[in-house]
């Protein structure tokens, strides 16, 4: 039996020295000081293993494969090149991929803030301007106030290609605005569906699929599409959630993961303490794929952990939900709001992004922040009868006179909004039931949006009434506006809402007609550059 062991022991020991040999890709991770770092997960998208007691790892590549890369330890720097997260290497003919990592002075953070910018969007050099002007600086600010580290991550869709509209041109200017040093934190990418490349690529075995030959513009400019990194207590993950059926018809895609995707996943969270908070980040909401069994698979994966959130965009609404086994998904209004055509988002919700405050694996504050406005500008109040719009359209609300209407950016069932009349407190307000895309794109009794938002861009703009602009675009469902009966219309009104920290916001204005000094985006001079 003794003999029999050490047989064993020897074959096993040749194997994997054989494996070792004859591994694709291998390499060392180490400190700067030179010292080894172990339990270091690397993969190439497709295998994932794990730095050994020497720091070194080793596997055997993927054929799509493009990049090898690592989930940064929470102990360790966000590594930069050209002001961009760069925890990765091109695959190239080369065997060996070492990576040096240096730790944070004081350790893994245990507070910090994620931003998260949804849909940039930028199809032409007029909104990678306002991104430039208008963006980046609000984001730098913001940092500059926070007084915990701060992270940024895209939720997709960074340019605005579909079709022969191709903006992909556009991805290395954008990625230039996104340097930490013009916003003031390091960022990282998500794809998107408007961030493929429609342009032919060569079939073969590296491009097998269309969502694989789709997202290679993509990666060449951010790097790996599927990837993880850790802060504090937080283990974070970025996936591509489009999966295209057809590479000539750029509306032939759907929400999903591959099962490819789902067993990458399985492996890289095998690596993660149950006690750990995951947050998955995508482009295309979850919420829109709860038919799909791999959303599911994701989803139960998600739930073994302390905590897990989902953090997405695509919609160009603000929305919270909470799926069936209680994970609660953030859904985050768009920097581009409707297309950068003006100052709002489909819904009301001002051009802007999300914040999400951790500490330890619990989210302890989340919060909507308006382009260019105090964090306080959280809610606008309408008069029941407003007539909106312009030129194109002039939409009415069909409430009545003695009736107020509030759209509260980020509102959910945990917060209050109390409505003053002649400052007494006169009562709360009721939240409506949202109204759907289709079938509500004119005002009714039942319609919860904004028309104040929407009678900008249908009725200033002319979206939704000119060639090549869908009208329901630009009638996104509200999912936080309330609505009062006044006890006296002609009362002085204030409204007030509080959010589920206690904080108070105050609006005492009531729009009662177009007033789109809000809405309406800056004008650059002609010729401006940058």
């Amino acid at each position: 039996m003794r003999r029999l062991f050490i047989t064993l022991a020897v074959a096993l020991g040749f194997t994997a020295i054989v494996s070792a040999q004859t591994a694709d890709v291998s390499g060392t991770i180490r400190t700067t000081a030179g010292a080894p770092i172990e339990g270091v997960v690397v993969t190439d998208g497709h295998t994932v293993v794990a730095t050994d007691a020497e720091g070194k790892y080793s596997f055997n590549r993927h054929e799509e494969a493009a990049y090898v890369y690592y989930s940064l330890p929470a102990e360790y720097r966000v590594p930069l090149r050209q002001g961009h997260p760069c925890f990765y290497k091109k695959l190239t003919d080369d065997k060996v991929y070492d990576f040096v990592l240096h730790p944070l002075k004081g350790g893994k953070e245990k507070d910090f803030r994620l931003v998260m910018v949804a849909d940039p969007q930028c199809q032409n050099l007029r909104h990678v301007y306002r991104f430039h002007s208008e963006t980046a600086p609000d984001l730098k600010k913001t940092a500059k106030k926070t007084k915990t580290p701060c992270y940024a991550i895209s939720l997709g869709d960074i340019v605005y290609s579909e079709g022969p509209r191709n903006a992909n041109y556009l991805m290395p200017m954008i990625k230039e605005e996104m340097r930490a040093e013009n916003i003031g934190m390091p960022m990282f990418q998500t794809i998107g569906n408007h961030d493929c490349d429609y342009e032919p690529v060569a079939i073969g075995k590296r491009n097998s699929t269309p969502t694989v030959r789709l997202q290679r513009m993509f990666e060449a400019t951010f790097g790996p599409i599927d990837y993880s990194w850790n802060r504090g207590d937080v283990h974070i993950v970025s996936m591509n959630d489009i999966v295209y059926d057809d590479i000539n018809n750029f509306k032939k895609y759907h929400g999903d993961f591959t099962n490819e995707q789902v067993e990458w996943l399985r492996k890289d969270l095998s690596y993660v303490s149950r006690d750990k908070m995951v947050i998955l980040c995508v482009h295309i909401p979850l919420e829109h794929m709860r038919k799909s069994n791999n959303v599911q698979t994701v989803l139960k994966m998600l739930s073994e952990f302390a905590e897990a959130k989902i953090m997405s965009g695509h919609t160009h609404y603000s929305r919270r939900f909470t799926h069936k086994n209680g994970i609660h998904e953030y859904i985050f209004g768009a920097a581009s709001g409707c297309w950068w055509w003006s100052n709002n988002n489909g819904d009301g919700c001002p051009n802007g992004y999300g914040l999400i405050d951790i500490s330890g694996n619990k989210v302890v504050d989340h919060r909507y922040k308006s382009t260019g406005f105090d964090i306080n500008y959280q809610l606008r109040v309408y008069r029941g009868n407003a007539t909106f719009g312009g030129k194109h359209e002039q939409p009415t609300l069909p409430f009545g006179s003695d009736k107020i209407l509030a759209n509260v950016w980020f509102a959910d069932t945990d917060w209050k909004i109390e409505v003053f009349e002649d400052g007494k407190l006169s009562g709360d307000m009721t939240k409506m039931k949202t109204s759907p895309y289709r079938g509500d794109e004119h005002p009714s009794l039942t319609s919860s949006k904004d028309w104040w938002a929407i009678g900008y861009n249908t009725g200033v703009v002319g979206r939704g009434h000119k060639k090549g602009s869908t009208r329901k675009n630009y009638c996104s469902p509200c999912h936080h506006m309330y609505i009062y009966t006044l006890k006296n219309p002609n009362a002085k009104v204030k409204v007030v809402a509080t959010d589920d920290k206690g904080r108070k916001y105050i609006c005492d204005h009531v729009i009662e007609g177009p007033e789109y000094e809000l809405a309406a985006p800056p004008v650059y001079k002609v010729g401006e550059v940058w």
